[in-house]
């Protein structure tokens, strides 16, 4: 039977054998030390790393590949705090587990490049182009450039813009302003011109409502493009109400005029004139999101905002015009 004092002896001698090595390892050279602390560190990184992924919740041990690198690289940067953050944030959470069911999320297919739309898209459109002719300092041949560009805009859009260039002081600029702007109401204007022998050529009450139909839309499209002012928008607004007017005597249920004569109506400032004319737009059918913002405007020059109100409240769809929803949030917040 072995003496318990000889093996304390062993014990103690073989501890002494350890403790020499080590001193003597980490004595040498600066460079061996640095290994060294390197090595002994990566080793306690790497466990650190084992015994936190065996307490990780379940979700995140079955993630091993990301959350173990994730683990030692934490340990091997902060060797002892890394433990003291991870221990908490395991218990945290444990005790508080997120369930997150995506149940709408699905996969979708990466969307087809269509070679055949290239050319329907046009560039340059928009605040950018804007900017670009009223920056006086520009060079010329680049606010030339994007006059030509602002020709694939809506007329209705560009106008404005193009009328804000009249009294540039570049004469250049001027004379293509000026000739698009007259091009595109002459364009209207022949139109004009052109239906006015099937308005005299009707031979019944069909033809007629049809050719005053035309007429007002053509006169009215000279109002909605912004390409009349002054005394002439004056008698162009009072040629489509005139024709409107006339088409709505032959048939009364052409929903498209009578939101015409609202708008007309509106725009001379009798509201009351203009809500019964969208409120007939409505009992033919016409389009109950576009009628709303009409009557909002109606009820507004009124000095009825809580009909204001209640017309943005009445939009039944997501469809509203983005320059609309600023009015929607105020009115209804």
């Amino acid at each position: 039977m072995d003496n318990p004092v000889n093996k304390l002896g062993d014990l103690a001698q073989t501890n002494h054998g350890l403790f020499s090595f080590l001193h003597s390892y980490f004595t040498g050279n600066d460079e061996q030390v640095l290994i060294s602390l390197f090595l002994l560190q990566g080793i306690v990184a790497l466990i650190v790393t084992v015994i936190a992924l065996f307490i990780l919740p379940k979700k995140y041990r079955q993630q091993w590949r990301k959350s173990g690198p994730y683990l030692f690289i934490f340990s091997l940067a902060v060797p002892f705090g890394a433990l003291l953050v991870c221990l908490p944030s395991i218990w945290l959470a444990r005790r508080f587990p997120v369930n997150i069911e995506l149940k709408d999320i699905g996969e979708v297919a990466l969307p087809t490049f269509v070679p055949q739309l290239v050319s329907r898209v046009k560039h340059g459109g928009g605040a950018r182009l804007r900017v670009q002719l009223e920056n006086v300092a520009a060079p010329v041949a680049e606010r030339m450039a994007a006059l030509v560009a602002i020709q694939a805009m809506q007329k209705r859009t560009a106008s404005p813009i193009l009328r804000g260039l009249l009294s540039d002081s570049v004469e250049d600029v001027r004379l293509l302003v000026y000739g698009m702007l007259d091009g595109a109401e002459k364009e209207i204007t022949q139109q004009i011109h052109t239906a006015f022998p099937a308005l005299a050529a009707a031979s019944n009450d069909a033809e007629l409502c049809a050719a005053n139909h035309r007429l007002a839309d053509l006169y009215w499209e000279l109002i909605y493009q912004n390409l009349v002012q002054d005394d002439i928008y004056r008698y162009t607004a009072e040629q489509a109400e005139k024709y409107a007017f006339a088409a709505l005597t032959l048939d009364h249920t052409i929903a498209p005029l009578w939101y015409m004569r609202g708008r007309l109506a509106l725009m001379r400032g009798i509201p009351d004139l203009a809500e019964g004319f969208l409120k007939l737009a409505g009992t033919y059918h016409f389009p109950h999101d576009r009628l709303l913002p009409r009557l909002a405007e109606a009820a507004y020059l009124r000095g009825d905002y809580q009909h204001v109100r209640s017309a943005f409240l009445g939009f039944r769809n997501q469809s509203m015009l983005p320059s609309l929803k600023p009015l929607q949030l105020y009115w209804t917040s």
